[in-house]
């Protein structure tokens, strides 16, 4: 008989794909509840840990959770029903049922969710837009870091093509645009979830297009005076497309263990 895995291996596989030292200093990543030896045969990937999300992992017979944004994210003082994470945090424990959080750490790592998106809307010669110096005797290469930016090899592209692109590969019914559709395009840059704070990078790099999740008002004022057009495809979307591919990823990694993308996780945003 095989011997069972158990979640210390599945979160070594993860800490090796999503290093934790790539992971911003405010972050809570890593294993966030559970017994690291606790058997694993079912695991549900998602965005973020919802009460949906819980019911169908109770449901279905799921023992871990990899969700991109950690719950709990901050200290608690009370694990109670009388907030929404604590309720949540109860059903799980009562239902031996572990969280794992990669979040920045899978934004920035070598495959992550930002190269993944660079990579699906066409660029070439990614490299990440600001790279971290952590190489040599941590194993990591100079393939991390936080967003990327490339270019495309058949030249430049008119913004409404490349806003196209950046929907067919998020999934994004439609997406916000800061500049001329027909405007051409030589240089893009993304960064999935809230990511404003990448502008002054792009500037700094020359990018002519930045491909974010959301970012503020006062942002998209900005870009516009300094030239940069930007797509913004919501952050449920810019990040979503990921985090069912994960769960190939670790179906692929663990054929014994039954791997699934939540089918109950949705953007609660909608257009009226």
């Amino acid at each position: 008989m095989a011997e069972k895995l158990n979640l210390t291996s599945v979160c070594e596989f993860l800490e090796r794909f999503a290093p934790r030292q790539l992971a911003e200093s405010w972050d809570n990543v890593g294993l966030l509840v559970g017994d690291s030896e606790q058997s694993i045969e079912g695991i549900v990937t998602c965005l973020t840990v919802t009460p949906e999300v819980v019911e169908e992992a109770v449901e279905a017979g799921a023992d871990l959770i990899v969700t991109h944004h950690p719950m709990p994210f901050r200290p608690l003082k009370q694990i109670t029903t009388d907030s929404t994470v604590g309720q949540m945090l109860l059903k799980l424990i009562q239902n031996n049922i572990a969280v794992y959080s990669p979040h920045t750490a899978f934004d920035s790592c070598a495959e992550g969710i930002n190269f993944q998106l660079a990579k699906g809307i066409g660029l070439t010669d990614i490299q990440p837009l600001i790279p971290v110096d952590l190489l040599g005797d941590s194993g990591l290469t100079s393939q991390v870091g936080t967003g990327r930016r490339g270019k495309f090899a058949e030249g430049g592209m008119p913004l409404a093509r490349i806003a196209e692109a950046a929907k067919q590969v998020t999934g994004a019914s439609m997406v916000k645009v800061v500049g001329r559709g027909t405007a051409e395009i030589e240089t893009v840059a993304v960064g999935c979830g809230s990511a404003g704070e990448l502008l002054s990078a792009a500037i700094e790099n020359k990018v002519d297009c930045l491909i974010l999740g959301e970012t503020s008002f006062h942002t998209c004022l900005e870009a516009k005076a300094q030239n940069v057009a930007l797509v913004l495809v919501g952050h449920y979307a810019s990040e979503r497309f990921a985090v069912e591919n994960l769960a190939t990823i670790l179906a692929e990694a663990f054929p014994s263990v039954n791997a699934w993308s939540s089918r109950q996780e949705a953007d609660p945003i909608h257009f009226a």
